[in-house]
């Protein structure tokens, strides 16, 4: 059985991350006695390869399954990992005592590497968790890559060429600058914010998912705030620092599969039964005044005179466009009401009942959802008894 998440797991890790910590910080000069420095150069490699390999299976998995979700946090979540990956890779081979890169290996080239992957990931991973998700149309795919890889690449260039002439960041043995410290507190001030906001998403929908991201947000915050007390490169508390973020990555990772382990539970099961169920079933979302279709199916679909490409992403009261009823005036309603209505609906010479409710899909937003069965044959009069109501300009009766 898949290990859950819990509050109670959550609570957990992030007082025995904080416990760690301070037992590091107090028994700082008694680990020192079995701490070698000498060995760190291979330790940072392999705990930094491990990151980057974190970075390229989101990259990858992202990518692959967008090809069928098209959502624009997967591509959003693509992105990110593609340029941290690739910019932690530059901050490895860079490394003080790593063999030449272009130029020399130093402690500035890869403590301004290190930096700026951090800026990138913690602002685009606020972006991430704050903007909705929706779908996109089109196929973005391949600008995203050429996007990250340009954007990694600059970063490289500007790096590598103008080492000389960026300001200081760590000052062997005497620790990091102002500059430092400052740049590691914006990146911590931006994290905590994003915890924040995972909790009280967490807190809203309860799904797992945010609670990992919220986990592996504690684990970077204080990854920053080590970054902000080493005395070396190659000091303890460098150590500790890339293993926390080991763990944030790691719990990044769990969340984001968690999630689409979910999303593709859903689909699987609609997958199965929607295109077997002998009505139709479809999903709205309001968009002005009017409540666009963002899914739709069912053995229904078949009868009617619209291909899915036409249906997707046009008003409901288009589709199933009746004179003697407004489709927009029920969805309204329904919203308000919050509460199911089910009506009937004269289309195309049938008799359908049609079902709708306000709901709240897999990414947390306001949609509706609607079922129609075709009628006509269980009341066949219906037909005509409602064509004479159109003329005499009556309303029908809505079955609650």
């Amino acid at each position: 059985m898949k290990a859950k998440m819990t509050e109670t797991k959550f609570l957990a890790y992030t007082v025995s991350a904080i416990f760690l910590l301070m037992m590091v910080r107090i028994f700082l000069s008694q680990i020192y006695n079995i701490y070698d420095p000498k060995n760190y150069v291979g330790i940072h490699t392999l705990l930094e390869i491990v990151c980057i390999a974190i970075s390229v299976t989101i990259f990858l998995y992202g990518i692959k399954k967008f090809g069928t979700t098209r959502s624009i946090t997967l591509l959003l979540l693509a992105f990110t990992f593609l340029v941290v990956g690739m910019i932690d890779l530059f901050h490895t081979l860079s490394f003080k005592g790593m063999p030449f890169f272009i130029t020399a290996s130093s402690v500035q080239k890869a403590t301004w590497f290190w930096i700026i992957a951090r800026v990138i990931q913690s602002l685009l991973m606020l972006s991430l968790i704050l903007l909705p998700d929706r779908k996109l149309q089109r196929d973005y795919r391949i600008f995203t890559l050429i996007l990250g890889l340009i954007l990694a690449s600059i970063v490289g260039f500007i790096i590598i060429v103008f080492e000389k002439n960026l300001p200081l960041l760590v000052i062997e043995g005497k620790g990091t600058t102002l500059l430092k410290n400052g740049m590691e507190y914006g990146v911590s001030f931006v994290l905590f914010i994003s915890l924040m906001v995972s909790l009280y998403q967490y807190y809203l929908d309860k799904k797992e998912d945010k609670l990992y991201f919220a986990l592996a947000f504690v684990f970077l915050l204080l990854t920053e705030l080590i970054f902000t007390i080493y005395q070396s490169v190659f000091d303890l508390d460098n150590f500790l620092g890339h293993i926390y973020k080991v763990f944030g990555f790691y719990f990044i990772l769990k969340g984001f599969y968690f999630t689409e382990l979910h999303y593709d539970s859903i689909q699987e099961a609609k997958n199965t039964s929607m295109s077997e169920y002998p009505g139709l079933f479809f999903r709205l979302k309001k968009k002005g005044s009017q409540f666009i279709c963002i899914a739709i199916d069912g053995g229904l679909l078949q009868r009617i005179r619209y291909d899915l490409e036409d249906i997707i992403g046009r008003a409901i009261s288009e589709v199933l466009s009746s004179s003697d009823v407004s489709m927009d005036d029920y969805c309204h309603l329904t919203k308000k009401l919050q509460d199911g209505l089910t009506f009937e609906v004269v289309y195309q010479e049938k008799v359908l009942l049609i079902s709708i409710k306000p709901s709240v899909d897999e990414f947390g937003q306001d949609v509706i959802l609607g079922t129609a069965m075709d009628m006509t044959g269980v009341f066949p009069r219906r037909i005509n008894q409602k064509q004479n109501r159109q003329k005499e300009n009556k309303n029908f009766k809505i079955v609650m």
